[in-house]
């Protein structure tokens, strides 16, 4: 009997050797699986490809993939070991016709060939929103629309970055069970200036929003 190809992503994360994710047992592997879901109703009547950004051990990319069968994504992660699992991850998931594992800094893909080249874009624990924002939105295509799992956040400060990005807050919207998760969607309504995203450093320096005194 063929295997559900979502067990078979959860039991590539078991078997690995690395540390992906701090907790392995199947409560805890539910949980992220659920939590990526989560963005399946955001994401009705958006168009791909997607690219799940700061993947790390392909959560929410995998899953909303897996559910979405007929989107084309990319997996970008900065760390090498983290994309070797990833690989491992498409082709015992048979993913490998319709998603990309990339190894590259977002920064760097953002300027050269993932700028505005997808509809969807994810991100989960990448950074503080606003700075999710300054390196997600360059991905996406006017009208795309990028989906945050983020904890408690400022409305107020993600749509000041989002304008600076050429994009609006859609909606904030509260994860059901958890008082302080959210999922942010932000559409891309123009353009993103060339300069951004810019380097860790220079956001570090001069972050597009600064906390409130």
């Amino acid at each position: 009997m063929k295997r559900d190809p979502l067990q078979q992503f959860l039991d590539v994360i078991t078997d690995a050797a690395q540390r992906l994710v701090a907790d392995k047992s199947p409560e805890a592997l539910a949980e992220h699986v659920t939590d990526a879901r989560n963005s399946l109703p955001l994401l009705a009547g958006e168009t791909g490809p997607m690219i799940d950004v700061g993947t790390g051990a392909g959560f929410p990319g995998v899953p909303l993939l897996l559910d979405r069968p007929e989107l084309s994504g990319v997996l970008l992660d900065s760390r090498a070991r983290r994309c070797e699992h990833l690989q491992e991850v498409v082709d015992r998931c048979e993913l490998r016709d319709r998603v990309e594992v990339v190894n590259l800094r977002v920064e760097e893909y953002a300027h050269g060939t993932g700028r505005e080249a997808f509809g969807i874009a994810v991100a989960r624990a990448l950074a503080p929103p606003p700075v999710a924002i300054e390196l997600c939105l360059p991905l996406l295509r006017t009208g795309g629309v990028f989906v945050i799992h983020a904890g408690t956040v400022d409305a107020k400060e993600l749509e000041q970055a989002a304008q600076a990005l050429a994009g609006t807050v859609e909606q904030v919207v509260p994860v059901a069970g958890f008082a302080h998760r959210s999922q942010v969607v932000i559409r891309k309504l123009g353009p993103t200036p060339e300069q951004y995203p810019r380097r860790a450093n220079a956001i570090a320096r001069e972050p597009l929003v600064r906390p409130a005194d």
